[in-house]
């Protein structure tokens, strides 16, 4: 195959979501959400009737200044808000309601809220209450009781410093009449009753200044502000607020239904069964390899070398068997190996298959293509430190690139150092690669392990060159979207899909049919199935006949 190679940007399956995207959604699953938005509905309906009424009145007051320091200039605190409001819910002022409205004092407190409008000195100090009276009682109550409270502490600050002169007066008055005696009993007009004189007239002019400041205290106000606006019965509850209720339900319901919506659209996306996978393929599904449990996801290992009579091992040869029916059908030597995302076990399967057609004879170039993540030296152990990247630079030929193996009839050709690859896309899109796979072609079969379809277009511009491409699925985690996507894009650019793998797959696959030695009828029915235009093994017999030995 020696047609040019188009340039790619592959799509990914997960495109971002656009409104006919959501309204072909909520269309398929229209009874699901309306049934699911009902249900929460009724729940809260019966969340919101089920409560009881909450009632809330609100008396606003106005703060003055409170009195601190009766005899300066300036005898009034700078009014502070927030402290205001934290004292309207003090338990001293709540203590004070409780005289009008009763109750514990945690009921009242948890009754009382207090805000206050921007740029005001006006408190809206609100009570709620299961009745209308309750709510206004308490919020005339409160707005009463700080009223009380503040005028309080203005008398007991007066009261204090009042009390404080009147002792300095008293005191000055006992000095002042010591004085006098001492006068009297002194020669008029000697040094000693001057003195006396002079000592008295000091104090007179003391108590004097005292009696002008008990005066100025007397004179000042206790008044700590007013209510402004009394409070009003109200007339509708504020909670529940059935309306609302009924509407974030709906809205609830909606939102749950298009998740479990969504939820039911992946877990039908998710691969179920094998005839699911051949329809979004298109293509026949050669052989599904058993999970692997001590192994983690996206890793690698040869199942005829490390165990071969596992149940691994013998799906290989049953995969062998099929994908050789495939390719004699189809005349089909250069395999391109991939997957729609990482992980999902291609570089397995090109690994395995090539030991596999070695092991039967079959001469076989496994290539490592991929130029961004290689692993098939690490799976075969040997080095990497001159491979496909030098050979398609032209700084290396491909005789002294490809490594011989322990199987005779295997030879692979690894990927070399990658980190000085700046665009792997280039290198495989070149003439050079194009050649490579026709000298590779020496032997019976090339097995290339590319990249994923996605996110890169790697895999893409190898699918042009080659004869066949083997796409393998993760029962665990591919899904029939991604697996129809990468078939659209591989079909785009000229490649041909000659089968499909699924890998991973569970015990109770197995035990249906699908799984280990019972796979092997498939490859009996590997041509008919190639004819076939409906890739669906629904209605395949399930001929029992003896397997193709390999």
């Amino acid at each position: 195959m020696t047609a040019a190679p188009r340039e790619l940007r592959p799509t990914p399956p997960e495109a971002t979501v656009d409104i006919r995207e959501f309204m072909s959604k909520v269309g398929r699953h229209k009874w699901l959400i309306i049934a699911v938005a009902a249900f929460m509905i009724v729940l809260a309906a019966i969340y919101s009737y089920s409560r009881p009424s909450v009632y809330q009145a609100t008396a606003q007051f106005l703060v003055r200044p409170t009195l601190v320091q009766p005899l300066q200039a300036n005898p009034f605190d700078t009014v502070s808000m927030p402290t205001e409001m934290q004292l309207v819910t003090s338990a001293q002022v709540a203590n004070i309601a409780r005289g009008t409205i009763g109750g514990t004092l945690q009921d009242v407190l948890d009754g009382v809220s207090v805000s206050n409008p921007a740029n005001t000195q006006i408190l809206d100090i609100s009570y709620s209450a299961h009745t209308p009276q309750a709510a206004q009682a308490g919020a005339q109550a409160f707005a009463e009781a700080y009223q009380t409270f503040k005028h309080d502490q203005a008398l007991g600050t007066i009261k204090s410093y009042s009390d404080t002169i009147r002792a300095q007066i008293a005191d000055l008055d006992g000095q002042i009449a010591s004085l006098n005696t001492q006068i009297a009993a002194s020669a008029a007009g000697s040094p000693e009753e001057q003195s006396l004189t002079e000592e008295r007239n000091s104090l007179d002019t003391a108590r004097l200044a005292s009696q002008n400041q008990l005066a100025t205290v007397a004179t000042l106000s206790s008044d700590p502000g007013q209510v402004v606006e009394d409070a009003q019965r109200p007339t509708s509850p504020v909670s529940p607020k059935h309306k609302l209720d009924l509407a974030l339900g709906l809205l609830l319901g909606l939102v749950a239904g298009v998740v479990l919506a969504s939820l039911r659209d992946q877990a039908r996306d998710r691969i179920q069964d094998p005839p699911l996978v051949a329809r979004s393929l298109g293509a026949p599904i050669l052989g599904s390899i058993p999970r692997a449990h001590r192994l983690h996801v996206g890793s690698a290992h040869l199942a005829s070398v490390d165990e071969p009579r596992g149940l691994a091992a013998e799906a290989y040869r049953t995969f062998r068997t099929n994908f050789l029916a495939v390719c004699k059908e189809s005349k089909a030597k250069t395999i391109l190996v991939t997957s729609a995302r990482p992980g999902e076990g291609k570089t397995s399967t090109a690994a395995n298959l090539a030991v596999a057609l070695a092991q039967a004879g079959r001469s076989v170039v496994l290539v490592s293509a991929d130029l961004r993540n290689p692993r098939i030296h690490a799976v075969f152990g040997i080095g990497n430190e001159q491979g496909l990247g030098q050979v398609l630079e032209g700084t290396l030929p491909l005789d002294e690139a490809i490594v011989e193996t322990d199987l005779p009839d295997l030879h692979i050709l690894p990927s070399g150092p990658v980190a000085a690859i700046d665009e792997p896309v280039e290198l495989l899109q070149s003439d050079r690669m194009d050649e490579v796979l026709q000298e590779c072609c020496r032997s019976d079969f090339v097995i290339i392990d590319a990249p994923p379809i996605f996110p890169v277009a790697d895999s893409l511009v190898l699918a042009d060159l080659v004869d066949g491409v083997l796409f393998v699925t993760d029962a665990q985690s591919s899904t029939q979207a991604s697996v129809a996507q990468s078939r659209r894009q591989i079909q785009q650019v000229g490649g041909r899909i000659v089968g499909g793998l699924l890998n991973r797959v569970p015990s109770s696959w197995s035990e249906s049919g699908y799984g280990g030695a019972d796979n092997r009828w498939r490859g009996l029915l590997a041509r008919r199935l190639l004819r076939r235009d409906d890739w669906s093994l629904d209605g395949v017999p399930e001929d029992r006949g003896e397997p193709a030995h390999t």
